[in-house]
């Protein structure tokens, strides 16, 4: 009955969604381990706790009763939407694994000797120290052993995976095993361009990688921490005896609340502004998100904790 529940939840999910981009979702999960059942469940298990934490601290502070609705869904939806993006980047950094590994792959299908029986080939590679890739060689291994064929398997494999590289790969391994010519020149070639492309590709994340994490750095606790400081010494003044034209007591209150105020915005927007930013810059805009329900939160405690120091 409970697992019927978010079956319904699941088929509802297809009015908002596209099916396509449901069942890819659903593939991703498989592939970190998880699914869309115990996402679902995660869903609505840590949205509950989240809405109901959101409106005992919001009635505590007397707010209106639209605002605490309107802060109770928000809060409901947040560890869903957080998780979504936090699985989209562990699928993206576990692909990211499996292509690197693609040309060791190769070269070590290279130096089989011609007439070796593909299962033979697949099998080492599903042993080789090649991390997340030899897992899934085990995996086109075992679909093998259950009536699949070679080229079912690999295809499958490619599938999964949604990398182009590995896709690449399999479709070599394919052209080898349907032609039975020797591949092995082959083989090396292609392990080698991949080898300069992963090459070239590291040598820009390095020269990237001090910008991002200054940004980071900067948007999570310098920017924030600076700016706490300088409210809480701002706030211990005592603006009675200043001369400020045109303003009295309360315009002078009213000012430091305005600034104190647009100091909040500003964090705000720079943590925003900085996690877009590092997401389009490695060309992965779904972890802008994901940047920003880490740094956003992390960038106001740090102002709020500095502020309470003086």
């Amino acid at each position: 009955m409970k697992k019927m529940g978010f079956v319904e939840i699941e088929s509802a999910a297809q009015y908002f969604f596209p099916k396509n981009a449901l069942r890819e979702f659903g593939e991703k999960l498989a592939s970190n381990g998880s699914s869309m059942e115990r996402f679902l469940r995660h869903a609505v298990l840590f949205g509950f706790a989240a809405s109901m934490a959101s409106i005992a601290i919001m009635f505590q502070q007397g707010h209106a009763f639209s605002l605490i609705a309107l802060s109770s869904i928000c809060a409901f939806s947040a560890p869903s939407i957080f998780n979504f993006f936090l699985q989209q980047y562990i699928f993206e950094r576990s692909k990211a694994k499996k292509e690197e590994a693609v040309p060791d792959a190769l070269l070590l299908a290279s130096t089989c000797p011609k007439g070796t029986p593909f299962t033979e080939i697949l099998g080492m590679l599903g042993k080789a120290e090649l991390g997340l890739l030899s897992a899934e060689f085990q995996k086109a291994s075992v679909e093998i052993e259950r009536a699949a064929s070679v080229e079912q398997a690999l295809r499958s494999m490619a599938r999964r995976n949604k990398s182009s590289v590995v896709e690449r790969a399999a479709g070599l391994l394919i052209q080898g095993y349907k032609s039975g010519a020797d591949m092995q020149d082959i083989f090396r070639e292609a392990a080698s361009d991949l080898l300069e492309t992963n090459s070239v590709l590291q040598e820009r994340d390095a020269a990237l990688v001090v910008e991002k994490y200054t940004l980071l750095l900067g948007g999570g606790l310098i920017v924030p921490a600076v700016l706490g400081l300088i409210a809480g010494l701002v706030s211990g003044f005592s603006f009675s005896s200043l001369n400020m034209i045109g303003l009295g007591i309360e315009g002078r209150g009213e000012m430091l609340e305005a600034v104190l105020l647009a100091n909040k915005v500003y964090i705000a927007e720079y943590a925003v502004i900085a996690s877009a930013f590092i997401a389009f810059q490695e060309g992965q805009s779904k972890k802008a998100v994901l940047y920003a329900s880490i740094l956003l939160p992390l960038s106001i405690i740090t102002y709020f904790a500095a502020r309470a120091l003086l």
